[in-house]
């Protein structure tokens, strides 16, 4: 049971007749009434609506966005489930959940107990309840992302052939349910009427019939997250960040730009980073790490919350930014104005001051975000120099640094059996055709390769990772640069990059 963060954008389901109250004894065998608030029908089958329930079980984040998530736990001595005891129904499963806010220092964690319980009558009719136990004592011990009262349960019931109003159309002797969204108050009395309860009873019952319907109209879920970290991992590591450099890097911003969605995405970008670092290189020693090189780090937070962490590593850019001089001198000294000309290209002109190569000490971890122009050359300098890499693809641009839009992929399939087209309103995009020319050039460059839809704020959103490469595979990473069209007028292009303002950085 959660709060919605503002009203329902859905109007309420068309309202029925009211069950009788429920009468249940809670965990200290106290009386309690389970009052019906709305009820609706319910065009589905039994089994759509306890899927439902618990799908709204797993994700309470997708009813509020004071939610981070909840996680379910194993009972223990001192974390136990709050019992319920309904006359003729019989508990089939019981849960347990503690809720992690997405601020912690503005709202407490709370616990909360589901139990699903189902009721057989001698004529064969079926009654489902599911009922989340509110484990506060009080309406003012509750935080705010929970409604005030002592649980929120939804029941199924058949409806009676008083209740159908001819707008059913399955026909036939299949039996008829309704669904009603019911209290139980603090106040034995009941509780005078209160918009906000009403606005999260509107959003909760409306919520359970529409993933029914979605769950017997066969909806598969189209973007799949933490493929390669696990979301509990990520998320708790984040906030550790957010709390550790959020304030400092927003109060500081020196930018044109909102520092709200920069300093959170990069700060999401690192908790990331992170987490596949201290899996690729274990141990208080870091095994194997060469470091980590940024190319196009724009406003450098990303590069700064790292090496406060205890990463080392640098960045560079082809132009300065002003947050850079607001950054400490260990990362000032870490961030370097220059242009990347790949050494690849094979122009016959040596680099000049201010450029680099693209040829990099191996083992250095590669980061791409947003980089635009860089982008498709990733995994093609990585793999000359042997250096694992993460690219975050943005703009459309091909290896000579041109804007260009590549054809959607004719393999849908990438190597985790995944759909390039990202989701199944991607299939055409620009964005979608972007990520899987990366993962190809990738693919051809001998990389194993992940991908990852990261939690940041932005629709960008795709990380294309390279960690392995494909045993006993030969490249010849020049033959690649040529059969992609080669960077005629890459230098041109890159110089203009010193002299404009970065659009998507």
């Amino acid at each position: 049971m959660t709060t919605p963060a503002s009203p329902s954008p859905s109007s309420p389901p068309p309202q029925r007749p009211h069950p009788p109250d429920l009468y249940a004894l809670d965990h200290t065998n106290t009386p309690q009434i389970w009052s019906a608030l709305l009820t609706s029908r319910f065009p589905y089958k039994p089994s759509s609506f306890l899927a439902s329930l618990h799908q709204m079980f797993e994700h309470p984040e997708h009813n509020t966005s004071w939610i981070l998530r909840s996680d379910t736990l194993t009972p223990s001595e001192s974390e136990q489930p709050r019992s319920i005891t309904l006359p003729s129904f019989a508990t089939t499963r019981t849960l347990l959940r503690r809720f992690v806010p997405r601020n912690p220092h503005r709202d407490a964690p709370a616990l909360q107990s589901c139990h699903f319980l189902t009721h057989a009558s001698l004529s064969g009719e079926i009654r489902e309840l599911v009922v989340y136990l509110n484990h506060c004592d009080s309406a003012e011990s509750t935080p705010y992302y929970l409604p005030k009262v002592r649980g929120v349960a939804w029941l199924l019931f058949p409806a009676s052939s008083s209740d159908d109003d001819g707008d059913d159309d399955d026909g036939g002797d299949e039996t008829q349910y309704c669904v009603s969204l019911l209290y139980s108050y603090f106040n034995a009395n009941g509780e005078p009427n209160n918009v906000r309860l009403e606005r999260t009873a509107h959003h909760l019952l409306s919520r359970a019939i529409k993933l029914a319907g979605g769950i017997e109209a066969g909806y598969e879920k189209r973007v799949h997250h933490d493929l390669v970290i696990p979301r509990e991992e990520f998320q708790d590591r984040y906030l550790a960040l957010r709390a550790k450099h959020a304030t400092r890097l927003v109060g500081g911003w020196r930018e044109k730009t909102d520092p709200r969605k920069h300093v959170f995405e990069d700060i999401l970008i690192a908790t990331f980073l992170i987490c596949l670092w201290e899996r690729m290189y274990q141990g208080k020693e870091k095994k194997g790490w060469m470091g980590f090189v940024d190319i196009g780090c724009g406003n450098g937070v990303l590069v700064d919350v790292l090496l406060r962490e205890g990463w080392t590593g640098s960045g560079f850019d082809a132009r300065a930014r002003k947050s850079w001089d607001g950054f400490e001198a260990r990362t000032r000294q870490r961030l370097r104005e220059m242009v990347l000309v790949p050494y690849l290209m094979d122009d016959g002109i040596e680099t000049g001051k201010g450029e680099h190569d693209g040829r990099f000490e191996e083992g250095t971890f590669i980061i791409s975000n947003h980089t635009d122009e860089l982008t498709p050359w990733t995994p093609i300098l990585a793999a000359a120099s042997n250096c694992p890499f993460i690219a975050i693809p943005c703009c459309s641009h091909d290896l000579s640094g041109a804007k260009k839009r590549f054809p959607p992929p004719k393999d849908l399939q990438s190597e985790q059996s995944g759909d390039l087209r990202l989701n199944m309103n991607l299939s055409k995009s620009t964005y979608a055709s972007l990520c899987a020319y990366v993962e190809r050039i990738a693919r051809e460059c001998g990389w194993v390769v992940e991908r990852e839809v990261l939690r940041i704020p932005s629709t960008r959103n795709v990380a294309v990772i390279g960690r392995r490469r494909k045993t006993n595979f030969l490249v010849d990473v020049a033959e690649v640069v040529r059969r992609e069209g080669g960077a005629t007028g890459w230098r041109e292009r890159v110089e203009e990059l010193r002299k404009k303002e970065s659009i998507c950085h």
